[in-house]
Parts: structure tokens; C-alpha cells; sequence
């Protein structure tokens, strides 16, 4: 009899990051399904390689439009259980619905939403908002952060029991419908393997789908039966902070994950470690900020948590002891922190390895030969086209731009002369579509 452990998480938080890979240590499952297209199973194992974020992409040959994304940052608790899965020598499987599925879907626009703790949009429940206003907080992430990632653990078992009272009486339809039962497909499948533990993770809001009886066989079938399906191509690409942040149609989307990335990273005392990070940020453009500084926002901000009884200070907390006394009121020097440090300009990175067209590794191959690393930040370039290397570089923005790849945007060339351009390059996730269109 198969023991399963279903943990359901936010996709992308640092304290459920970290129970999840204490949870698996401590399970030690035969095999791991994590929430995602199954067409990715083949690309498993080129995760311990790759600096995240990163996403899977999958699109739809021929069709530009119909592509979709999966987005790993490092505190995501899936990319957790993937590098535990790869650490362990333990198989990994995507348990969601199909690519070749989703992108077979016809697509309707949508107005923004907050971030829930699923990636289907057909979900009309926010589970977070709900739990947080029967404790009453008028903020559900404030909430979130509370309860599950500022602890020293998640618990799971709460989560689902909490999480199984929002959805009594709801009745899952469409597209919910067809991911759900596909999980559980993927599960029985796995429990048919005669594996002794398997875990599952998954957004928290299927979890109630996941547990206890299943509904019958040829319940699930009868959802699945007909579905249309595409062909999909499948790979990883590098991804930023900035879409992780960014509203573009994916409904797990965060609002700041620099702040979630510090939280995860830090060792300890994060407060003082965020603070101290500040005060760099704002040195390095010329404010004066001294130690004293750092120590009394740190003060600031565990005060305002004590009086708030919050169980560590949150972002909220941190951002106004550094308004205050970091940066002395001014708006300015706090959007700088924010741009900086709250969301981040962190690209993520893929290898040699990973599926390319040929002309993604020929851009991959110019852009090391002539010393151009895509960032996700702006950065200006300015070129002497009567040095050969600035000609290249020249050559290789001005034929992207040909092709619809904005890396480099051309601007007034400083200085006098027809040999000089200045360019403003900043990479986006985006490009890597395009070049393979």
C-alpha cells in the first residue's frame, strides 16, 4: 500500500521552499510529482545545471502566439523538490495538465487579479483571501506571510484542512476540472508502480482534490475524454525577477521577490542582513548612509512588528523604517530600494545542454565572443564603430532589431561623430520566443 503525501504550497514562497525539502528529507519518497506539464520530463535532469530563474516554455511551433511559461525562482518549492529529486537520485514527474492541452485552449483576455495560490485562472475562489479575512486580517498576503512564511516550518496538514473548508460544496468545472483529474491520473499511475511513499506538490488549492477517496476511473476519463491537443515543443529558458513580478496572465505571480529571495537565502538575523543591503544600494549612489543607520531601522522595524504581533517583520515593516530612517523620507531613495532589492534585476541562466534552435545558441555563441552579457536591468553601451569589436557589437543589436528582438534600443550618441552609437540594452524572457519563431 503507497503511502502519499500531498504538500500543498504557495508557488513561489521561501518558508514553504524550505519545509517542502525538509518534508521530502524527512518522507524520502520513491517518487516525486510536482505540478507541471508532463511533456517536461525529459528535461529534469538538466535542473542541478541551471541557474534559476528559469521557466519552461512551451510553445506551439508556427504559432507565436500560443506559447506558455512555468517560472522557477529558487525559492520556489517546486524547483525544491526537482533539485531534491536530482540530489537524492529520486525520479521527478510533472503531474499537471499537458502543454500540448493548455496551448490547444482558446485564450481570452483577462483583467489583472491578485496572486493566488494557483495557477489556474478559471479558480474563482481566492483560498488565501478567504482564510485571511475569517482570521481577521484585511491583507492576505500580510496574512500568508504570517501563518506559513515567516515560520520555521509549514503546516501542511493545516493548510489542508483549511483549505478543504474554503472549497466544501465547491464543484470544480472546465479547465480546473480536466488539471485535477489529470493529477490524479498521474498518481494513480504512480501508486500503480507499487512505490512505498510518493509525494505530491502542488498549488494548496488542489490538495482536497488530491486526498483522501479518488473519484472513480472512469469519472476522471470521462472529464479528459476529447480534449483538444496541439503539438508542443518544450525547453528551458533564462527568466528575470522582473516577469516573476510582473503581471502577464500568470496567476501565481508575486509582488516581490527579491525580498522573498533574501528571505530564503539568508542564514539569519534577515532584517539586519535586508537593511544592511539597503544601505549599500544607497551608497553606491552617492547617499550618505552609516551603520547607525542600519541599526536604529533595525530597531524601527522589530518595533513596528512587536506592535503589530507580527512573528518577524515583514516587508511592509522594513520599508517604512528605511523610508524613515535609511532614506530620510525621501520617495525617491525608497524606489530605488524597491527597483533594486524588493523585486530585483536577477536573470537566470540555462546550459549548453538545454534544447536550442540553432540561431538561440548562435546569439548564445556571438554574445561570449564579444563580451555582451544579456542583463535585466538597463544598461547603456556606447560604441566607437572605428574599433572592431564595437562594430560587432553594432552588427549583432542592429540584425536583433531586424528580426524583432529588442535587446538593444539605439539612442543620441554622445560625443561628436558619425562612428559613435549609444544603446540601451536590457534582455527580456520574451526574446527567447522570438528567436525560436
Amino acid at each position: 500500500m503507497s503511502h502519499v503525501a500531498v504538500l500543498g504550497v504557495r508557488h513561489h514562497g521561501p518558508g514553504s521552499a524550505r519545509a517542502v525539502r525538509a518534508e521530502l528529507e524527512r518522507l524520502r519518497p520513491g517518487v516525486v510529482l510536482v505540478e507541471g506539464p508532463p511533456e517536461a520530463d525529459s528535461l529534469v535532469h538538466l535542473a542541478p545545471d541551471l541557474e534559476p530563474p528559469v521557466a519552461l516554455l512551451a510553445h506551439v511551433p508556427g504559432s507565436p502566439s500560443s506559447a506558455a511559461f512555468w517560472p522557477f525562482a529558487r525559492f520556489s518549492p517546486e524547483w525544491q523538490a526537482i533539485r531534491y529529486g536530482a540530489e537524492a537520485g529520486v525520479p521527478v514527474r510533472f503531474c499537471d495538465l499537458p502543454a500540448a492541452c493548455t496551448l490547444a485552449e482558446p485564450r481570452e483576455p483577462r483583467e489583472p487579479r491578485e496572486p493566488s495560490d494557483a495557477r489556474d485562472d478559471s479558480v474563482r475562489i481566492d483560498p488565501i483571501g478567504a482564510l485571511a479575512g475569517a482570521a481577521g486580517y484585511d491583507d492576505p498576503e500580510r496574512w500568508w506571510e504570517d501563518v506559513v512564511e515567516h515560520r520555521g516550518d509549514t503546516p501542511f496538514e493545516a493548510i489542508a484542512e483549511a483549505v478543504a473548508a474554503v472549497r466544501e460544496g465547491y464543484v470544480p468545472a472546465g479547465r480546473e476540472a480536466r488539471r485535477e483529474a489529470y493529477m490524479r491520473r498521474t498518481l494513480r499511475a504512480a501508486i500503480k508502480e507499487g512505490h512505498e511513499r510518493i509525494a505530491v506538490i502542488c498549488g494548496a488549492w488542489h490538495v482536497p482534490a488530491l486526498t483522501g477517496p479518488l473519484p472513480p476511473v472512469k469519472d476522471d476519463n470521462a472529464v479528459l475524454r476529447g480534449v483538444p491537443r496541439v503539438k508542443a515543443d518544450l525547453t528551458w529558458v533564462p527568466w528575470t525577477y522582473g516577469r516573476l513580478a510582473w503581471w502577464s496572465g500568470y496567476g501565481a505571480g508575486i509582488t516581490s521577490p527579491g525580498w522573498y529571495d533574501h528571505l530564503f537565502t539568508a542564514p539569519d538575523r534577515p532584517i539586519e542582513r535586508w537593511l544592511a543591503r539597503a544601505a549599500g544600494a544607497l551608497r553606491d549612489e552617492g547617499l550618505a548612509v552609516s551603520p547607525a543607520h542600519v541599526i536604529e531601522a533595525s530597531r524601527l522595524a522589530h518595533g513596528l512588528a512587536a506592535l503589530r504581533g507580527r512573528p518577524l517583520a515583514g516587508l511592509g515593516e522594513v520599508t517604512e523604517a528605511a523610508r524613515a530612517v535609511l532614506c530620510e523620507g525621501d520617495d525617491l531613495a525608497v524606489e530605488l530600494i524597491h527597483r533594486r532589492l524588493v523585486v530585483g534585476d536577477r536573470l537566470g541562466r540555462v546550459t549548453d545542454g538545454t534544447p536550442m534552435v540553432p540561431l538561440q545558441r548562435d546569439l548564445r555563441d556571438r554574445q561570449r565572443a564579444l563580451r555582451l552579457k544579456p542583463e535585466a536591468l538597463d544598461r547603456e553601451l556606447d560604441l566607437d564603430l572605428r574599433k572592431p569589436l564595437d562594430l560587432a557589437r553594432s552588427h549583432l543589436l542592429h540584425r536583433l532589431r531586424l528580426l524583432g528582438v529588442g535587446w538593444g534600443e539605439p539612442g543620441e550618441a554622445r560625443g561628436k561623430g558619425t562612428f559613435r552609437e549609444t544603446w540601451r540594452l536590457r534582455w527580456e524572457p520574451e526574446f527567447d520566443l522570438t528567436l525560436i519563431e
